[in-house]
């Protein structure tokens, strides 16, 4: 056997290091895999044993940077451990905590600053519905220590926003004309007909929620409803066209509601998967190192909205089934979102400002322009 040199152990423990960093620096610990972080241990602890035979200063100082990881290694694993065994509720605050983080996030890309007339009350209604008992059980829990509990009160500031928001929508529909709520139903059908585009149209069945589906319809068949109520023939195509999509996405709904019933767990763990890595190399290939100005918010939004509908399921999955791979899934899945998020964020800045340059320049522009010369006149061109 080859006698262990200071390169050959310095090169094996950054290996196992980079494993360790990939694998659990950083994530969520009733997520992780302890029986791979033993294996990972027993690996380290075995190098520790030739990192002592080393001699010399330098021997010395690879045996101190070994044995430092390993200790980092043996109290992670307790960590985890205690994590997974003695304290179940730092599992539940974690997913409180991300179910709290998208529902914020879905708010900020639909809702806030946006135009009431034009806001879809199904979307509104499930973000309130998956936010309020998020945030009642994490104010049960506020005396966990990984809980943050001087954030509550702004969370729950935060949902009654929400909620007086929606009544905001509803008594400015009930004060408009005819056409302008006819013009506000559309608008809210349309973007029940884009959630479906986005997270259903071209989709497994099998990654499709039946909650989310019929939050869809509820949108459709209240904006068909009132545009029949105000009985204006103008709108009789866009009544025949939600009734035939509401008709389509019904039938849809009994094919899903088939398909979750027969996929197996392993299965649903893979389509969940796959459906995630689209929406990354999409990201990749159109937002990734490019000018923020110039990309397409609105495709980032879609991205985005995919992916927390994603997040939810591989999160619900999670606790159904101990399914490792779906495990490993989860915060990959949920740090890919929240860099998303704030590149949501960034574009959105980077637009505005790029805006606000393209106003001032005009406005200087036309402050400066010299006074129009003659123009000339171009005589119609004679028929024949």
């Amino acid at each position: 056997m080859a006698k262990p040199t200071t390169q050959s152990v310095m090169t094996l423990s950054d290996k196992l290091h980079r494993r360790w960093t990939r694998e659990f620096a950083g994530k969520p610990r009733h997520t992780r895999d302890l029986k791979e972080l033993e294996r990972l241990i027993e690996k380290s602890a075995v190098l520790a044993k030739k990192a002592k035979q080393l001699p010399g200063e330098k021997g010395d100082e690879v045996e101190r940077v070994v044995r430092e990881r390993l200790t980092l290694y043996v109290t992670e694993r307790d960590a985890i451990a205690e994590a997974q065994y003695d304290r179940p509720e730092v599992g539940e605050i974690h997913t409180l905590g991300m179910r709290i983080e998208r529902c914020l996030a879905v708010w900020r890309r639909h809702f806030a600053g946006r135009d009431r007339r034009t806001r879809d009350l199904s979307l509104l209604d499930q973000t309130i519905v998956r936010l309020g008992p998020a945030l009642v059980r994490l104010e049960e829990l506020k005396e966990m220590p990984e809980v943050k509990a001087d954030q509550i009160p702004g969370l729950v500031g935060q949902l009654e926003v929400m909620k007086d928001e929606r009544n905001e929508i509803e008594k400015l529909r009930r004060g408009m004309s005819a056409d302008d709520r006819a013009t506000s139903h559309l608008a809210e059908a349309q973007s029940a007909l884009d959630r479906y585009r986005v997270l259903f149209a071209g989709q497994p069945r099998t990654t499709g929620r039946l909650d989310i589906l019929d939050g869809i319809l509820g949108s459709l068949e209240r904006s068909r409803a009132a545009l029949v109520a105000i009985a204006d023939e103008k709108h009789a195509q866009n009544i025949a066209v939600l009734a035939q999509n509401l008709s389509s996405y019904r039938v849809e709904r009994g094919l899903i509601a088939e398909a979750h019933d027969k996929v197996g767990m392993r299965d649903r763990t893979n389509h969940l998967g796959a459906a995630a890595n689209q929406m990354f190399q999409l990201y990749q290939q159109h937002f990734a190192g490019q000018d923020r100005v110039t990309r397409d918010l609105k495709l980032l939004n879609d991205i985005c909205d995919r992916l927390t509908d994603l997040a939810e399921q591989i999160a619900s999955h999670d606790q159904a089934h101990v399914e490792p791979i779906n495990r490993k899934n989860l915060p990959i899945v949920e740090d890919r979102l929240r860099r998303y998020e704030s590149e949501w964020l960034e574009i959105a800045k980077a637009k505005s400002a790029a805006s606000e340059k393209q106003t001032q320049a005009a406005t200087q522009g036309a402050a400066k322009a010299p006074a129009p010369g003659p123009q000339i006149t171009i005589a119609p061109k004679k028929e024949t």
